[in-house]
């Protein structure tokens, strides 16, 4: 029952790690509920101060506000043990075992996160709504916080292309944050969209929030680009995040003198793989390789492509190493750089 799911993911001193570890030893959060000391002290280094937790609040009146609230709003509520609750997502520690939405839910396969500054670039701009049509185009959903800037560019252009935005808030999922955004809330929602969040419907946004709404995002996001961010930006904590949870991390690089690029240009210092279109994301070689299956098939036999394998060549080097002429090579080139294997700079060939 509902109820249940909201009585446990609202305990104090329990947080997502207990929860989860609860529900694998009772299955079902009624039967936490209603649990005694004795089972509890069974669970291995479960702390004093959450078995006190559950054991004194026995009291659903909060939950039933909770749902009344939600029902009234035509908020819906998504647990841990749904369907529509991807395992991807689920392993994550900081994923909360009930999530409030609103819109509709989809089944996920693939998803990419972007985000990037709120005080964005006319260039960071660009790429991101590139980035929200690109993906919109290959059936990939949009993951973002809806915050101005890079992140509502991307989810926007996304949407606009008929394409599936997911977005995460720092509030209830039934109020609008930002407020300018009234319009394009009630555009994602129109055009199949869903905005989720941990934090039951009425609940105003606050900056003790977002920290929780930055790892969901990279939770719940199999790759993450991030398109600019200064030295500070709220956006590396979702890298971080992304990072922790061993996901693909792309950083789109950006001008050396912008402020606004600092922190993703400091990523691809770090060792962070710089964005260099939709061809370096795995979820844009994966539909790929499911439209095109035959070219799938041809491609990782051709002994350009394991020659570039190691390290770029040049056309003269492929010439030589493959012992065929030039017009031979830059026949084959073409249809490599064609289906997006190649990028040919000059004389120099880069395997994406």
């Amino acid at each position: 029952m509902e109820i249940y799911w909201i009585w446990l993911s609202r305990l104090k001193h329990v947080g997502p790690v207990w929860q989860k570890q609860l529900l694998a030893q009772f299955q079902t959060p009624k039967a936490v509920y209603e649990s005694i000391e004795d089972e509890l002290l069974q669970i291995p280094k479960l702390t004093k101060s959450a078995r006190k937790s559950i054991l004194s609040n026995r009291c659903l009146k909060d939950a039933e506000n909770i749902l009344e609230t939600a029902e009234s709003r035509r908020v819906n509520l998504l647990t841990l043990t749904s369907e529509y609750y991807p395992k991807f997502a689920q392993e994550s520690k900081q994923s909360p075992i009930l999530l409030y939405y609103k819109g509709e839910l989809q089944p996920l396969h693939t998803t990419v996160g972007v985000v990037g500054a709120r005080r964005c670039s006319p260039y960071g701009r660009k790429i991101a709504k590139q980035i929200g049509e690109e993906l919109a185009a290959i059936n990939t959903p949009v993951v973002s916080g809806f915050a101005k800037g890079i992140d509502s560019y991307a989810q926007a252009a996304c949407s606009k292309k008929g394409g599936y935005t997911i977005a995460f808030f720092g509030c209830g999922p039934d109020i609008c944050y930002p407020r300018e955004h009234r319009i394009l809330y009630q555009q994602i929602l129109e055009n199949g969209g869903v905005f989720l969040s941990q934090y039951p419907p009425g609940t105003l946004p606050s900056p003790k929030y977002f920290l929780a709404r930055n790892a969901l995002i990279s939770a719940w996001s199999q790759e993450l680009v991030i398109v600019e961010a200064g030295e500070r930006s709220g956006a590396l904590w979702t890298v971080d995040f992304a990072i922790k949870n061993n996901k693909p991390v792309y950083a789109v690089p950006n001008r050396i003198d912008s402020q606004e690029g600092a922190g993703t240009n400091r990523l691809l210092a770090q060792g962070i793989p710089p964005y260099l279109g939709i061809q370096s994301l795995q979820a844009y070689k994966e539909n790929q390789e499911h439209s095109n299956p035959s070219l799938a098939a041809i491609i990782p036999k051709s002994p350009i492509l394991q020659l570039l394998s190691n390290s770029p060549a040049t056309i003269h080097q492929l010439s030589r190493e493959l012992n065929l002429d030039v017009t031979d090579i830059m026949d084959q080139l073409f249809e490599l750089e064609l289906d997006k294997q190649i990028i040919v700079r000059g004389n120099m060939v880069y395997r994406v």
